[in-house]
């Protein structure tokens, strides 16, 4: 019985480790090593408002996702948008092959534990993040939104 109670409360405790962030919640800071090796602090992401993309190479949605969220990192980037891609493919090599045919310019990475405890497991791709300037979470979707959508999510947040 003992035995039984300390699983069950293992299993409660690991789930609570890595529940899902809820909007208006602060989103905790994590650091990121991008594919291009360079480092992408918190600190840096600072008073932007974040867009954070788990994504896949494999992935169909994702891929018809990461080309309207360029077009909206070019639009709006030099009013402090960022978005950041963090792959959850086992190969580096297939992803950094994957930018490169596709010119995408914002931040990629591969998915780290870090990113893992700021957000909570990835359940499907896309995942997306959407967090204000003042680092609180104000969206989170499975799924793509597709750029209309999203930039109208995303409009208000570039307001200062």
């Amino acid at each position: 019985m003992l035995r039984k109670l300390l699983f069950i409360a293992a299993i409660c405790f690991a789930a609570a480790a890595q529940a899902q962030l809820r909007e208006g919640q602060p989103v905790p800071a994590f650091e990121t090593r991008l594919l291009d090796g360079k480092p992408l602090s918190a600190e840096a992401l600072k008073g932007k408002a974040v867009l954070v993309v788990f994504w896949a190479t494999w992935c169909p949605a994702c891929q018809k996702e990461l080309p309207e969220l360029q077009a909206l990192y070019e639009k709006h980037r030099s009013r402090g948008f960022e978005v950041l891609a963090l792959s959850v493919d086992a190969d580096r090599f297939t992803v950094e092959e994957f930018w490169k045919d596709h010119d995408y310019t914002f931040p990629v990475a591969m998915r780290a534990p870090a990113h893992t405890e700021a957000f909570g497991p990835v359940k499907a791709t896309p995942t997306l993040y959407l967090i204000d300037r003042k680092g609180a979470l104000r969206m989170a979707r499975i799924g793509g939104l597709g750029q209309d959508k999203l930039e109208a999510q995303l409009l208000p947040l570039l307001r200062h």
